[in-house]
């Protein structure tokens, strides 16, 4: 199952053609995402366009932050920590819930995500 990031939803709900060739190359029954991708979509969302957006969010898989992925996270971020590698913690989240779930994590972001050792990120 994959793990679509904020970039490439916000991509997808505006047309751009990349995005959309490369998400229409994967069954949308595998499609997913986090309860924090759906937020930062949402916060830029125009009331027009809110129930159509929210309506294909029921349509989708959608991973929440439980105890789960909060472990994965404390995890991490304590190694991040040490390196002195720190991500913003809503991106550290979201790679949590790929780890916690083994999910593929579909993102234009791929340098910043790589710091997380074990993340599987969608290679085009």
């Amino acid at each position: 199952m994959y793990l679509i990031d904020t970039d490439y939803l916000i991509g997808y709900l505006r047309g751009k053609k990349d995005v959309v060739e490369e998400l229409d190359l994967f069954d949308i029954n595998l499609w997913s995402t986090s309860v924090i991708c759906v937020g930062e979509v949402l916060e830029g969302v125009v009331d027009k366009n809110k129930q159509k957006v929210e309506k294909w969010f029921e349509e989708m898989k959608i991973f929440e932050v439980d105890l789960r992925v909060a472990r994965v996270f404390a995890e991490i971020r304590r190694e991040l920590r040490k390196q002195g590698n720190l991500i913003d913690n809503m991106d550290l989240l979201i790679a949590s819930t790929c780890l916690a779930y083994d999910l593929i994590l579909v993102t234009s972001n791929k340098k910043h995500f790589e710091r997380i050792g074990g993340l599987k990120i969608w290679e085009k």
